[in-house]
């Protein structure tokens, strides 16, 4: 039978053993793999040694576990070595070079970086290692970290140094072969953002970039334009849809080149109150905290109770308990994050494959979150930012995307056309480059807000027409909404000129309406005088945009799967106006956009919308 890890504390001379037992396989595996005929003795070996196997991750390890030196935050800042926890160990397996990084609060991901990075600067020469923290206060504490690391190697593999004060160290020792490496920890400073765009960089780590006090996009941009060729690390805790928010999900798109990792809060193993279980009251689940016992729970009061005391027993009840379901019969979030958690522990093999969501290990976590929660001002809203359980609703905490990211979770399928349904065709045209953005295409079902079809295309103003009457045709006559911009003339004008003049749709805007109101125009006297197309313009666009989010959020729109993924990356300005983060696009976002706001207010016009439209004008 398989032998479970325990998950008990180890007694300081059982960790002792148990670092002496791997240290001594691993310097196995490494005589093996490098055909030396005796083990080496890595305590004593020379840098020169290191250096000729460097190219090896283990080996990198191996110096970095044996050697490098760290104060322990969860052991009483205890000087020890560095031993990787779990997040440390796949994340420095993982790296490729280009990276980015959302992680939870003190999860010991940027001081892997810093072991790395120096570790490669004493054991190879030209190394140009640069770190950037945030703040002022964070960076004097980086540099004390390199301090410690770097004056506790061995003396054996501390290289000589020619310069060495608190923002920089230069190695220069002709003598153990590693000349010319240095090592700076600065930050970013408002007004010089594109200082380090003249340097050569061969490690670079960023850290979290959306608190640097300059402009975060121009000093990392030269940052990394001084990195080309090297390494960069790009680490941060979520914080609203920025910069860093769209390198990471271009990682996660296999775009820029980036790399994207994530790692839960439940990958610290500190992260834990040990003793809390689940046990059963009243029938109900409950987590009662360490040293706590059921009756400490929910007590049986006397008859003499006052109202006041049976009211703190169900309040203490009810913070205990643990809910499997909500009101509406789903899984409660807490519940989801037990399956989560139990995921997690088996594994890396910490409990059984065999074990429940009501383990110890899952209610020890649990009753950390929960402390956690309480704990942190901003409650559980702050928890998901600096403890985050995936990579969406922290940054939806945080940020300000037009549509909430919670709402864009369950797709609609798309579908053919359904006899004597109407349809709304919303395009948002392009020049159809090859090097530029493509033309977005959504068609909506008018009965059941049901977004049928969606697409986008690369294709010239004439042709997009052509394409826009196709499928008109196809979904029985719908009305198309092209935008009214310079290239959405021309898609209009060839419309006209093809005969589909009664099919685009013009805008009635707020001039119009009033005229109609007082009497002067009909309806159709008002049509005639309609310009054709959808007019984004700074006053349409804003309101259309909270249209759309109302719709999505009602449920009175469905939305399709690409549109999805783009309007994750679509946020509001300070200047009030919205737009996709750079790098991204909008054009389907764009085209729903349309789609919905014809749709609704030609319900208005009808009498069958409930609500209050800006003056900015109606559909026709």
């Amino acid at each position: 039978m398989k032998r479970i890890q325990s998950t008990r504390p180890l007694s300081h001379e059982k960790k002792i053993e148990k670092l002496r037992a791997a240290g001594t396989r691993a310097r196995t595996k490494l005589a093996l793999a490098a055909g030396d005929e005796e083990q080496p003795d890595i305590a004593h070996a020379p840098l020169s040694w290191w250096r000729k196997r460097w190219a090896d991750r283990t080996i990198q390890r191996l110096f970095i576990e044996n050697f490098i030196y760290v104060r322990d935050a969860f052991d009483e800042n205890k000087l020890t070595l560095l031993k990787f926890n779990d997040l440390q160990a796949d994340l420095f397996e993982e790296l490729s070079g280009r990276d980015v990084l959302i992680k939870f609060r003190r999860g010991g991901a940027s001081t892997i970086i810093k072991a790395k990075d120096l570790a490669d600067a004493v054991v190879n020469s030209g190394r140009s290692v640069r770190i950037v923290p945030h703040d002022p206060d964070t960076e004097g504490e980086f540099r004390m970290d390199v301090k410690i690391m770097f004056e506790n190697l061995p003396n054996h593999l501390k290289p000589a140094t020619r310069y060495y004060s608190d923002d920089r160290i230069w190695i220069d020792d002709q003598l153990r072969g590693t000349v010319d490496s240095r090592i700076t920890t600065s930050t970013v400073v408002p007004g010089h953002e594109s200082k380090g765009r003249g340097q050569t960089i061969t490690n670079l780590l960023l850290t979290e970039p959306p608190h640097w006090r300059g402009d975060q996009r121009k000093a990392a941009t030269a940052l990394i334009e001084a990195a080309k060729g090297g390494c960069v690390m790009v680490e941060s805790t979520p914080f609203g849809i920025d910069w860093t928010f769209s390198i990471y999900q271009q990682g996660k798109s296999g775009k820029g080149g980036w790399k994207s990792h994530f790692y839960e809060w439940w990958w610290k193993r500190d992260y834990r109150l040990e003793g809390a279980r689940f046990r059963k009251a009243r029938g109900q689940w409950v987590l009662v905290k360490p040293g706590e016992k059921v009756k400490d729970v929910w007590r049986i009061l006397p008859a003499e109770a006052t109202e006041a005391q049976r009211a703190a027993n169900r309040e203490r009840f009810e913070a205990a308990r643990f809910r499997l379901q909500d009101d509406e019969g789903k899984p409660t979030q807490e519940f989801k994050v037990a399956l989560l958690i139990l995921k997690h522990l088996k594994a890396k093999k910490y409990v059984s494959r065999r074990a429940k969501w009501n383990c110890d290990e899952v209610a020890e976590c649990l009753a950390w979150r929960r402390a956690k929660i309480e704990e942190l001002p901003g409650g559980e809203r702050q928890f998901m930012v600096e403890y985050p359980e995936n990579d969406q609703d922290c940054f939806e905490q945080s940020g300000r995307p037009v549509v909430s990211m919670q709402y864009l979770k369950s797709p609609c399928e798309m579908s053919q056309p359904k006899v004597g349904r109407s349809y709304v065709i919303g395009a948002d045209p392009s020049l159809g480059l090859e090097s530029g953005n493509p033309a977005g295409i959504v068609i909506v079902d008018i009965t059941t807000g049901q977004t049928v079809h969606e697409e986008k295309t690369k294709r010239a103003p004439d042709l997009l027409a052509y394409r826009l009457e196709e499928l008109s045709d196809i979904y029985n006559g719908a009305e198309i909404v092209p935008e009214r911009n310079n290239m959405g003339i021309a898609v209009i004008q060839k419309l006209i000129e093809d005969g589909y003049d009664d099919r685009v749709y013009r805008h009635l805007d707020a001039p119009l309406l009033r005229k109609v109101d007082s009497g002067e125009l009909s309806i159709d006297e008002a049509k005639e005088l309609a310009k054709p197309g959808f007019p984004t313009t700074a006053e349409v666009k804003p309101v259309s945009a909270m249209m759309l989010e109302e719709s999505i959020r009602r449920k009175w729109l469905s939305v399709g799967p690409q549109f999805i993924e783009e309007a994750r990356n679509v946020v509001w300005f300070d200047n009030g106006t919205f737009g996709a983060q750079p790098g991204f696009e909008d054009d389907l976002f764009m085209a729903q956009l349309i789609a919905n706001y014809v749709i609704r207010c030609a319900e208005f016009l009808r009498g069958g919308f409930v609500g209050v439209l800006p003056e900015v004008g109606h559909a026709r």
